[in-house]
């Protein structure tokens, strides 16, 4: 009996020994997720200034104009020609190319009137003397002033 009580109490004792020793598994812990990033601030939008919107529309039309597309010259030419947020010396380059435009694609009729027009604006408007040179426009131009001196006179008259 007594080999049977010394090996429960060993028995036992092993068996406390190794529960005591097993500890718990560790919950997984929870994945914390990092808030998601703010979103960005917005730029503040300049206002759009309407006159350097069609000054800019200005050069690109004089840079079809240079590329040789007359027409697309002129119709993109053609708004600004009487473009209110554009001052008077812009409408009058635009007329102006667009009477180039004219003479260029061999419609030397429009042309003149687009310097008509041009004249009509400002009476003061003048070519650059290598512009007056040119045998198509600047034959236009000086038939368009003409024009326009003789219709300032029958009005004074």
């Amino acid at each position: 009996m007594r080999n049977r009580f010394w090996s429960a109490l060993i028995i036992g004792c092993a068996a406390l020994a190794l529960t005591a020793c097993e500890t718990a598994p560790k919950a997984p812990e929870p994945k914390v997720e990092a808030p998601p990033p703010a979103p960005p601030i917005p730029e503040p939008v300049a206002p759009v200034d309407p006159r350097a919107q069609k000054e800019a529309l200005l050069t690109e039309a004089l840079n079809v104009y240079a590329e040789g597309q007359f027409d697309e010259a002129i119709a993109k030419l053609t708004p600004l020609a009487d473009a209110p947020d554009l001052p008077l010396t812009s409408q009058i380059k635009a007329r102006k190319f667009m009477a180039f435009s004219h003479c260029a694609a061999g419609r030397p009729r429009p042309c003149r009137q687009q310097f008509e027009l041009a004249l009509e604006q400002d009476p003061t408007f003048q070519l650059t003397e290598a512009e007056k040179g040119h045998p198509v426009w600047g034959r236009e131009f000086i038939n368009a002033r003409n024009a326009a001196r003789n219709k300032r006179t029958r009005k004074t008259s």
